[in-house]
């Protein structure tokens, strides 16, 4: 089982948002089995929380489509945490004491994950998320599993492939949250125990900071050889863009995180040659990820992000884990402590006894205008 909660997710406990009951096994009784989702579906990651409802809504449809689980039918409960983890709390009280929700695909941001882990784990039922990837997430309880990798895997592996493409003198730039805070640490520490030297750790606010030249002139003056981002693709186009008209024109590597049309979208040539690591390409050849994309394509007329896919696998974990344990809380629980070996249009899912997802990503690159198998 897992260790202990962290300081941040036993904040929530202490702020008393455990209002509901102690625990609940949940249940199957009616003729409808709920799957609850938790996401910011408005706030500065609003993009984010859309993708990934879309891609638990899809599972949902195909699932029912399909007949459902032993002939019940599968409905999808949504909730907006708003990227707060205030709020996020109050959602994670809100689907863990109604005891027809079975498990919850959920949260996005870091710090609502770890705000809501301990509600989560005194009701006894399971959250998977789909894009909470602080290293601190793996003490946030044994009902609390993930489908993307942690900040420290991420980290620790770019970090390596920075050394392999000969990139000395590194600045990072970062978001000042858990997520973006968790992964600047680990990439700074594996870059120099790669021989490495971090010349610049510079900071922003996420939703909030636009304008980038201070920082960017900064690191200018220390002339690094790359820019890595510790943070999402929209800042990440801006920080690009920005650093073209100071005249920093240096390679950009991030994490899986920027992995967004978005990025492109709004980054333009800026962002041509950017490197960073994927768990999902929606141009594979595999035939369980072309048939998400077109199935994603042809439901919501826009092609799936890389957190609409994660959230497709994580809700799709939960309808096997229906079908072969059982539809109940526990049995759910259970069978993820032993799932091995599951194909998502994600990767290969193992699930380590914190509940950390075990998988190898690929290399990409911003290439003519989209993203490329990266090749040296």
């Amino acid at each position: 089982m897992k260790k202990c909660l962290t300081f941040l997710a036993a904040f929530s406990l202490m702020a008393g948002v455990l209002t509901g009951c102690g625990s609940s096994s949940g249940g199957s009784g009616g003729d409808t089995l709920r799957i609850g989702v938790a996401a910011p579906l408005s706030g500065a990651s609003a993009q984010d929380g859309q993708a990934i409802k879309k891609g638990a809504e899809l599972a949902v449809k195909m699932a029912n489509d399909a007949g459902g689980v032993n002939g019940k039918k599968i409905e999808l409960v949504a909730e907006d945490d708003k990227t707060d983890p205030k709020e996020a709390a109050i959602v994670a009280n809100k689907l863990a004491t109604d005891s027809s929700i079975l498990a919850v695909v959920g949260h996005f941001n870091s710090s609502a994950t770890l705000a809501g882990a301990p509600i989560y784990n005194k009701n006894k039922i399971v959250e998977i998320s789909p894009g909470s990837s602080s290293p601190a997430v793996t003490d946030a309880g044994p009902y609390t599993f993930r489908v993307i990798t942690t900040d420290a895997f991420q980290g620790e592996y770019v970090a390596k492939w920075t050394a392999e493409e000969g990139f000395k003198k590194v600045a990072v730039i970062y978001e000042n949250t858990d997520y973006g805070l968790g992964l600047a640490d680990v990439y700074k520490k594996a870059v120099e125990a790669n021989g490495g030297q971090v010349v610049a750790m510079e900071s922003y606010i996420l939703g909030q900071t636009k304008d980038f030249s201070p920082i960017l002139t900064k690191i200018k003056q220390q002339n690094p050889d790359l820019l890595f981002v510790g943070g999402l693709y929209n800042e990440a186009a801006l920080i690009a863009k920005q650093s073209k008209t100071l005249g920093l024109n240096v390679p950009f590597m991030g994490v899986d995180a920027l992995y967004s049309n978005a990025l492109i979208d709004l980054g333009g040539d800026a962002v041509e040659g950017f490197l960073l690591p994927g768990f999902f390409n929606s141009s594979s050849e595999k035939e369980n990820v072309k048939a998400f994309v077109k199935a994603f394509e042809d439901a919501y007329k826009e092609s799936p992000s890389t957190y609409a896919a994660y959230a497709f696998d994580a809700t799709q974990i939960i309808i096997k884990a229906m079908k072969e344990k059982g539809a109940d809380r526990q049995s759910i629980a259970d069978y993820l402590t032993t799932l091995k070996g599951y194909e998502g249009v994600t990767g290969v899912h193992d699930f380590d006894e914190n509940g950390d997802v075990m998988k190898e990503p690929e290399k990409l690159i911003v290439k003519d205008g989209k993203f490329q198998t990266y090749k040296k």
